[in-house]
């Protein structure tokens, strides 16, 4: 801090904590006034780290002042300018606890246990939306997902198509695969009639050929039998297998 003679206006730089809570009398070291200095009033305390609070009592305050001297005078000094003084104030407090330290075995313990869940949760999911193309490749899959009560339901359930012939006719000088069938339903209810598809392959069962069609009667009671019909036009040459199957796409995609 900076104090300055009353007297002479000499201004020097002193250390606060020399004054002590009281504060103290300085001499100016150039007239030689003295007068009482008081400390600031946002002067710091100091305080010790102890292990039990223990409460020091406060010094007397000094009773004779101290001479400053001439080699501290001057704002650029940088030094304490007053000797001696009271002792300052202290307050003890108790030492902080440690936080206790995190269990490393435990965190990673259960960082791999969800991560365990999300794999798991995310596979039941791909098995659920993807359950159409899991029985296509793996059919016992479906007694799986039956046992589990998602099965979804199955097109043309109970429903079972029978007696497929096809052969080639010529019609108005075009040539046309006619193909005949049937149609049962073995089950115990009534099942609505969803779209046929006609696939033709070669002897190696690569795709050639395919189209959607429909048939008349909507719906088919319990042991009913219905017949179907459905042509194509200029038939592939390399068609010699066709299947029949039932769809969800509409005549015509």
């Amino acid at each position: 801090m900076i104090i300055t003679c009353p007297a002479c206006s000499t201004r020097y730089s002193m250390d606060p904590t020399s004054l002590g809570p009281e504060g103290r009398r300085v001499r100016c070291a150039k007239c030689k006034h003295v007068w009482q200095q008081t400390p600031p009033d946002d002067m710091p305390k100091r305080v010790d780290l102890a292990p039990e609070p223990a409460p020091s009592p406060a010094p007397p305050p000094a009773a004779a002042p101290a001479a400053m001297t001439a080699a501290s005078a001057g704002p650029s000094s940088g030094g304490p300018s007053a000797l001696g003084g009271p002792s300052e104030e202290r307050v003890a407090i108790p030492p902080r606890p440690r936080a206790a330290a995190p269990r490393q075995g435990m965190s990673a313990g259960i960082g791999i246990l969800i991560l365990l869940i999300v794999i798991i949760g995310l596979a039941a999911a791909a098995g659920y939306f993807f359950q159409k193309q899991v029985v296509a490749s793996w059919p016992d899959a479906r007694e799986i997902y039956e046992a589990l009560g998602i099965a979804q339901p199955v097109l043309g359930k109970d429903l079972e198509i029978s007696n497929i012939t096809f052969v080639n006719q010529t019609i108005d000088g075009q040539p046309v695969l006619v193909v005949h069938g049937e149609i049962f339903n073995k089950g115990q209810a009534t099942v609505t009639m969803p779209n046929l598809l006609a696939t033709l392959r070669t002897e190696k069962r690569q795709w050639l050929f395919d189209w959607i069609f429909a048939i008349e009667k909507t719906s088919l009671a319990p042991g009913e039998t219905v017949t179907f019909t459905t042509t194509a036009k200029n038939p592939p040459k390399d068609a010699k297998l066709l299947e029949v199957t039932f769809t969800e796409k509409p005549v015509g995609s």
